[in-house]
């Protein structure tokens, strides 16, 4: 019988990505456009860990999913960010990032990393990317001075939620790579507790988005 910590981890934070889709769903007309976005990436990150389960369910290597999504999550959460910066430089170096992070990617899998095997390289380079895209926003709302209003601004949960579970993430994956390298049970116990951390993150992530559509009003 799995333990609880795989039951919050493989089951309880994957069905959790339903939270804000529905909210999502039920303030539909009330979503803004650029808001979208989060709710289309909602929607690949539940599909991949559907198909991711039933994977490995069936003992299906289902990594190749990871080297796709990371491709993909990257897009749009850099798409995301192109329509909320308003700084033409930092537009512009998304837009190339756009180009070149793919092409890392599928060089990485062709050269380095298989696609079979964990994206060690790529992954902590998009969370860096994309945590530089979240800390660019935060510099842009400061200037706005208007701290009071952060409350009610929708943009703001979401990039919290990114931030939080972005910056979170590289821990996480800095660490599981130094615990899978061994085999004793101790490594294999930390980097479950490493990998649930990780699902705590998401989870957070998620509950944030959650809010973010539920107190946002179309422009």
């Amino acid at each position: 019988m799995p333990s609880a910590r795989l039951i919050f981890m493989g089951l309880i934070v994957p069905v959790s990505v339903l939270i804000p889709i529905s909210v999502a769903v039920v303030k539909y007309r009330q979503v803004d456009r650029v808001l979208l976005l989060i709710f289309y990436y909602l929607l690949l990150d539940g599909a991949v860990d559907l198909f991711a389960i039933i994977l490995a369910d069936h003992a299906v290597n289902n990594l190749p999913l990871l080297h796709i999504y990371t491709i993909l999550e990257f897009l749009l959460l850099s798409f995301f960010y192109i329509k909320i910066l308003k700084d033409p430089l930092a537009r512009n170096i998304i837009k190339f990032l756009m180009v070149l992070f793919p092409l890392i990617c599928i060089i990485n899998f062709t050269f380095f990393q298989s696609i079979f095997r964990f994206n060690t390289y790529t992954r902590p380079l998009e969370v860096l990317i994309v945590m530089a895209y979240s800390l660019t926003y935060f510099a842009q709302a400061n200037e706005a001075n208007d701290v009071k209003a952060w409350s009610g601004n929708s943009l703001i949960w979401v990039n919290i939620g990114i931030l939080l579970y972005f910056s979170g993430a590289l821990f996480v994956y800095s660490f599981s790579n130094l615990t899978t390298a061994y085999t004793s049970p101790k490594y294999k116990l930390l980097n479950l507790f490493i990998w649930n951390i990780h699902a705590s993150l998401l989870l957070s992530m998620y509950l944030l988005f959650s809010w973010g559509f539920y107190i946002c009003r179309k422009t």
